[in-house]
């Protein structure tokens, strides 16, 4: 039995219409590999309600990790609103384009611009860089993380790289790297 791109749109919650919006802002540009998606869900999770009580986040070994994010983008590659490519990026597939058009009633403008501004944000950073991010700014997700150690060991370098590609304020490198913004300066002033 078939479903209408209609049927398909009425179904879906709103978890698998953020993710939707997040692979169609900024030009419908990928998603990078899991890491990215997860993260990014997890920053759309912690500024859209709807999203968070859905999402669920937990405590996992690359951070911050809901289990209802992957099933749901799963699910969404499965009925061919999603593709998954080799190089493993997400992007929407014009099926999912048009079912995202039946869908614009779900998040506000400014909802919309805040997820775009999340995946501009983390798509610009290697997945260190992420998870130095996400480990610095939410500690509490850290407890199950299997990557720790060996990003904050790297945490001054990272948070320069973040800092020169103008990702993060002074302030927010400093914080990073987990000095104050002087030392920060004079670690630059070095290099």
């Amino acid at each position: 039995m078939r479903f209408s791109l209609n049927d398909i749109a009425e179904d879906l919650s709103p978890l698998s219409v953020a993710i939707l919006e997040l692979l169609e802002v900024n030009d419908e540009k990928p998603v990078k590999g899991n890491v990215a998606f997860q993260k990014e869900m997890f920053l759309i999770s912690n500024c859209i309600y709807k999203v968070e009580e859905k999402a669920d986040f937990i405590p996992h070994s690359f951070g911050p990790y809901s289990e209802a994010s992957e099933i749901t983008m799963e699910h969404l590659i499965s009925i061919g609103l999603v593709e998954k490519k080799k190089d493993n990026t997400y992007r929407i597939t014009e099926n999912g384009t048009k079912v995202l058009g039946l869908k614009q009633d779900v998040f506000s403008f400014e909802e919309i611009e805040s997820i775009g501004d999340f995946k501009s944000f983390i798509g610009g950073l290697t997945n260190d860089e992420i998870l130095l991010f996400v480990y610095a700014s939410y500690p509490e997700y850290t407890i199950e993380s299997t990557e720790y150690s060996r990003i904050m060991k790297s945490r001054v370098k990272t948070s320069i790289t973040t800092y020169k590609k103008g990702f993060v304020s002074l302030e927010k490198a400093a914080f990073l790297a987990g000095v104050s913004i002087e030392s920060f300066l004079e670690l630059l002033k070095r290099l």
